[in-house]
């Protein structure tokens, strides 16, 4: 339970830090926890007011930080590095796509769709390779203590 209140915790935290770096920038001196132009947003702000929009997206920040914590047991899993890195790509877009049309983060379009996919596989592809390097560091210091 500790671990999914920890990551529940950590997407709202990570969720809030950037919607306050997003309304510094672009929000003209008015903070909003979500894209006001995007279609879920336009959606929120029209049926519910500001301190229920922040409830729904403090909500769904700790949804993502979920998401995180438990598609991440994929790596339990005894598969091949392969298949484990696919299902969790996979399951990881769908869900986090998910959340961010949920979260009020762009508008449900195809091109801002195809736009936050790019982003994602970038930055899923940067932390793979950081992984899979230090994970590579890690066997070979494995196989050099073995063959001591």
């Amino acid at each position: 339970m500790k671990p999914y209140l920890y990551s529940a915790s950590l997407g709202v935290t990570i969720g809030l830090s950037i919607s306050l770096l997003m309304s510094a920038i672009f929000g003209h001196g008015t903070y909003l926890s979500l894209n006001p132009t995007s279609t879920l947003g336009q959606y929120y702000l029209q049926h519910f007011n500001l301190v229920e929009v922040m409830l729904i997206s403090a909500l769904i920040w700790a949804a993502i930080g979920l998401l995180f914590q438990i598609v991440n047991r994929i790596f339990k899993q005894d598969w091949s590095l392969l298949k484990m890195t696919v299902v969790h790509f996979l399951l990881t877009a769908i869900g986090f796509t998910s959340l961010g049309v949920l979260a009020g983060w762009f508008p449900l379009n195809l091109p801002w769709l195809l736009f936050f996919e790019m982003i994602f596989v970038v930055i899923y592809a940067l932390i793979f390779f950081i992984n899979y390097q230090a994970m590579k560091k890690q066997v070979t210091a494995i196989n050099q203590s073995l063959r001591k």
